[in-house]
């Protein structure tokens, strides 16, 4: 059975798979104009980056909740059920911390951002530092809720015989 955050989790992975289809279209009418009527946009690369940046950011958290973040699975696979879970639990705790760091700089950069008003210094100049920086808070402070969650499971876990 799917979760409430499950489905909300695979709603945000197609939301980010949607950037990347609107960065293809973008670049395509940026050719179009540019070298088909030789009128190109100020505005094309600069959304183009913003729309990747928003994508590889959701897809770090979606990943995570996946645990499909990349491992080496050499040692795991010789260990037995029991290490593999204290080392879960190491894992997490670890990845908790560095996610609370990152949480905590994440948001005192955002708001400075915010509290400047922060734009691009480019032609467009729009606010993308200031909703980049905003997301990658949000994205880090998901994460680390994540992996409390991650965190608690594999406590339990241990518990448990194999």
């Amino acid at each position: 059975m799917r979760t409430l955050i499950d489905r909300a989790v695979g709603a945000i992975a197609t939301g980010t798979s949607a950037c990347f289809v609107a960065i293809v279209a973008i670049s395509a009418l940026e050719v179009v104009l540019r070298y088909g009527f030789d009128s190109p946009t100020i505005w094309a690369h600069e959304l183009s980056v913003a729309l990747a940046a928003c994508a590889f950011l959701l897809g770090g958290p979606v990943v995570h909740h996946r645990r499909g973040h990349i491992a080496i699975t050499f040692f795991l696979e010789r260990m037995s059920p029991s290490r593999k879970r204290l080392l879960a639990c190491l894992n997490s705790l670890l990845t908790v911390v560095f996610l609370a760091l990152l949480s905590w700089a994440a948001t005192g950069q955002a708001l400075q951002a915010l509290d400047n008003l922060e734009t691009s210094g480019t032609a467009t100049n729009w606010p993308t530092p200031v909703v980049l920086k905003s997301l990658l808070a949000l994205c880090a402070l998901w994460m680390l809720l994540q992996t409390l969650v991650q965190f608690w499971r594999d406590v339990r876990a241990v518990g448990r015989s194999p």
